[in-house]
């Protein structure tokens, strides 16, 4: 809910006012000068592109007085310029955010606008903005057991008309129950209700998008907190159920979904770290021909980061992706199955603590069983970041 979002700025700004005059307030720019092979991510009559991006930031974070909380805002906007055919790629981004936060207390915004791909079933940018607030709290580990509360509200909004049947908002709202081992260290059980609202009901085909209007619950089991030497982070399993507000033909009214979530780092010593993150979750989706839609797809995402300062300047980095995304069966008994796979390399050379350099290579390549959805892609780029 909008008005939910607004909320919560509000209240950061209120709890702001005290540190307003204090550090560290902190200004980014940097520039990324890339090449992207295929620019529209398609499978034939590829179109390639240099790409400038140019970003400007803000960060600030500081204690605020007398309460125990951390607040944290940034801001930034972008612009990215093609050479090919920049009246119809060239687009403006920017973000901007806070964060009120304790280990036990939680609550921030964020705000997005970007012409990005919205997700990786999508294959051309559609401008659109998404803000998503959120509040949780948590009760001391220093007792055996303690209890969790949690909600967040989150806005989708795609601004050109061939996309504008995504348009929804998705409230969330859940508890926890922990097993507190250690004061680092908890098993939980959760649980968590879901409502999806597509409020425009824009047609598609004939078909209004509220179809996809739904509400579900998730139970979830997990561990977070310390979970080895040197190794921190949450991971649990999940199991969501979905039921659908209005029929659509072709369609199931209701389904289910055994998922994931693994949010893990090892950092052996401070000059090295390895990240593991996953997630398996139903995705909103509106893909098909009329009278075969697809609500949503399986998304199965598995990622793992790497970093090793090779000296005090220079850093390597490796990033290996690997995303799933199963479409339910239509009406035709046919499914829809496409893996995508991701080789990001990166060196970084820190001149001075406020200046920095680097060069990146990724390539991105996506197989699938329907029709013409394959296509490579290879991006390579060098950037400069500068911190005031």
């Amino acid at each position: 809910m909008k008005k939910a979002s607004v909320l919560l700025l509000l209240v950061a700004l209120v709890a702001a006012m005290p540190v307003a005059a204090e550090k560290p307030l902190h200004f980014t720019a940097s520039e990324t000068v890339s090449y992207d092979d295929n620019i529209y991510l398609t499978d034939k009559n590829t179109k390639d592109s240099f790409i400038s991006t140019t970003r400007l930031g803000a960060e600030y974070k500081a204690n605020v007085p007398s309460t125990g909380l951390m607040l944290s805002a940034e801001a930034g906007v972008g612009y990215n310029a093609y050479t090919e055919k920049h009246n119809k790629n060239n687009y403006w981004d920017a973000l901007g955010g806070f964060a009120l936060e304790n280990d036990q207390f939680k609550l921030g915004d964020r705000v997005l606008y970007t012409s990005d791909p919205a997700n990786s079933s999508l294959t051309e940018r559609h401008k659109r903005l998404n803000n998503t607030g959120y509040i949780s709290y948590v009760t001391s580990r220093e007792k055996m057991f303690g209890v969790g509360l949690f909600a967040s509200d989150s806005y989708d909004r795609y601004f050109e008309s061939e996309m504008q049947y995504l348009n929804r908002n998705r409230v969330n709202l859940g508890a926890q129950l922990h097993y507190n081992m250690t004061a680092k260290t908890s098993f939980f059980v959760e649980y968590m209700y879901s409502d999806i609202d597509y409020r425009d009901y824009v047609r598609v085909n004939g078909i209004n998008s509220n179809v996809k209007n739904s509400h579900g619950h998730r139970l979830g089991l997990g561990v977070n907190g310390q979970l080895a030497a040197k190794v921190t982070g949450t991971a649990k399993v999940t199991y969501d159920m979905r039921q659908y507000e209005h029929s659509l033909a072709g369609a199931h009214d209701y389904n289910d979904l055994v998922g994931y979530y693994v949010a893990l780092q090892w950092e052996p010593t401070s000059r090295n770290v390895l990240r593991l993150s996953g997630e398996r979750k139903m995705e909103e989706t509106f893909f098909g021909i009329p009278g075969e839609y697809n609500r949503y797809f399986a998304d199965t995402v598995v990622s793992l980061y790497g970093a090793q300062k090779l000296t005090d300047k220079f850093t390597a980095s490796l990033t290996l992706a690997w995303e799933n995304m199963d479409y339910s069966k239509r009406v035709d008994n046919t499914k829809r199955d496409d893996n995508l796979y991701v080789v990001r390399p990166e060196l970084d050379y820190q001149f001075k603590d406020w200046l920095s350099a680097g060069v990146w290579y990724q390539f991105r390549t996506r197989h699938s069983n329907w029709r013409t959805a394959d296509y490579d892609s290879n991006k390579a780029g060098v950037f400069v970041k500068a911190v005031f």
